[in-house]
């Protein structure tokens, strides 16, 4: 009963037109927000109607991060949206390949306990940590020092925190990773290339929309919407466009570990 309705809440992550509105919002529950600027694209947004209603935002630190700035409008609170931004910023942290996630809390323990942290000394915090703003000058000492581990965790992953990134010219991917195996998902203008190439993992795709085409050892395969071609380990190929777009999903074993960075 008390879980946000998502389809009525648009979640998103900040952009610098976001800062004073971000910052607004944690000054009203009386969160730090001096340092949020450099940080701001890794902070994740829940809009109502068009109107700023929650924010929570992360520090990353190699396989350390640090959880920050989780604040809900007072009208809005007791609804859930905290526990889906703290859900959601996780697995954000998981594809970022983040295995320990920190915080500090003055009066949110009891609520990122039932989350699954566990309260740690300030001592036992990774040196990476330590030396963030907030750690090292903005959150008092008082603060309750937490954290949780995610990096052999279940990953559930939204389509809002699923963030394309560039690849080779043309082409933008997001990647979701396992141990052994690997799922990604390639946007591709026309007249891209990708060029003749290798790789251990072998490599079974699906296109979603549009056209691919594969040129294996000279003989080119034409992949449409639906169709999947499987490719072993290490046999040489080279991907196209042509005048269309296309959208497609990988399968990949073992990791590409190049989609993982």
């Amino acid at each position: 009963m008390h879980e946000p309705k998502e389809h009525a809440m648009l979640f998103r992550f900040a952009e610098q037109k976001d800062l004073a509105n971000v910052s607004e919002l944690l000054a009203a529950v009386d969160l730090p927000f001096q340092d949020i600027g450099e940080h701001l694209s890794n902070f994740l947004l829940v809009e109502k109607e068009g109107e700023l209603v929650g924010v929570v935002g992360l520090e990353l630190a190699g396989s350390s991060a640090l959880l920050r700035s989780l604040a809900v409008k007072e009208t809005e609170q007791s609804r859930g949206i905290g526990k889906t931004l703290v859900d959601k910023i996780k697995a954000y942290g998981q594809l970022n390949n983040v295995e320990k996630l920190f915080l500090l809390t003055t009066t949110a323990s009891d609520f990122f306990r039932q989350a699954g942290f566990t309260a740690i000394e300030r001592e036992a915090v990774p040196q990476e940590i330590k030396s963030t703003e907030e750690f090292r000058t903005i959150c008092p000492l008082s603060a309750t020092c937490m954290v949780l581990e995610i990096g052999k965790e279940l990953k559930f992953c939204t389509k809002d925190i699923l963030r394309l990134k560039e690849d080779v010219a043309g082409a933008r991917m997001w990647g979701v990773s396992l141990e052994k195996t690997m799922l990604t998902c390639f946007e591709v203008e026309p007249e891209t290339l990708f060029d003749l190439h290798t790789h251990e993992s072998e490599q079974i795709t699906m296109v979603l929309e549009g056209s691919l085409y594969f040129d294996v050892d000279g003989k080119v395969y034409l992949v449409n919407a639906g169709d999947v071609i499987a490719i072993p380990s290490n046999v040489p190929h080279s991907v196209f466009t042509k005048e269309s777009s296309a959208k497609a999903v990988d399968a990949w074993s073992p990791v590409m570990n190049k989609y993982k960075k």
